[in-house]
């Protein structure tokens, strides 16, 4: 009996080893599960689920063993800088401040705002936008991209729905919203009433974030197999088997040139 259970024992001690070697030997990502600042509403888990697949392939591609690490999002930043984790996922944006602090990978998942038009529009790019009236939602970023555009009327907007529905009544001829909320609208409540016109406009998303020159390996890695999904279509895949799709058909060449 004694053997037996000192034998059990020493089975679970040996499991409990492996895990953890298993686990210390992995390059560990910290991850905030809810994405704070974005505000990504019924969208969280889709993005969850996606950048922890992302992860999973790109390190089967480029043999680098991702360990996905759920941090709070008040800890994430301190974690990465007493090296509880090598990296974190995040939408900070790589401005030159914070460059000499922090490498960038290039985005894996595109926040930026799109333009949404009706879907019989032939505006296809800011340079149709001249003598056209524009929402934008107070507070994004929307109104700083169009402000460089020529003859462009913007109105302001408190929500995406109601922006969207006066694309539909002619109040306005096309609005400028974040992509995930643009697929969303635009492949549910109004499939084939409008469409998204462009890519994403501006450089946020989603990015691999690590300490300046600490593990340039890990970048380069994460964005080799990147590229790689993109060339042979499994990120795009991934991207629409999570809902988060874009829907122009110019979707590959715009996202790719993301980064």
């Amino acid at each position: 009996m004694y053997n037996t259970v000192s034998s059990f024992l020493i089975l679970i001690l040996l499991t409990l080893l492996s895990c953890s070697k298993s686990s210390n030997g992995g390059r560990r990502v910290g991850v905030d599960p809810y994405w704070f600042p974005l505000d990504l509403g019924s969208r969280n888990n889709n993005v969850t689920a996606f950048s922890t697949e992302l992860l999973t392939e790109i390190g089967k591609i480029e043999k680098i063993p991702f360990v996905k690490v759920s941090a709070h999002w008040n800890d994430l930043m301190e974690g990465l800088q007493k090296d509880q984790y090598e990296a974190i996922l995040s939408s900070m944006t790589p401005y030159i401040f914070n460059k000499s602090l922090f490498d960038f990978s290039d985005i894996y998942l595109p926040l930026g705002p799109v333009l949404v038009v009706p879907v019989q529009s032939k505006i296809q790019s800011l340079d149709d936008l001249n003598g056209k009236e524009i929402a934008v939602i107070s507070g994004s970023t929307s109104a700083l991209i169009l402000e460089k555009s020529q003859g462009v009327l913007i109105r302001d907007y408190d929500s995406v729905p109601k922006a969207l529905n006066d694309i539909l009544i002619g109040i306005v001829d096309g609005a400028l919203i974040d992509i995930l909320s643009a697929v969303a609208y635009c492949r549910d409540l109004y499939q084939g009433e409008l469409k998204i016109a462009t890519g994403p406009l501006n450089d946020e998303g989603l990015r691999l974030i690590t300490k300046h020159n600490a593990t340039p390996n890990l970048v380069k890695g994460f964005n080799d197999g990147l590229a790689k999904m993109k060339k042979d279509g499994s990120y795009f895949k991934l991207l629409d088997k999570w809902s988060l799709q874009e829907s122009v058909s110019s979707s590959k060449k715009q996202l790719s040139k993301s980064s």
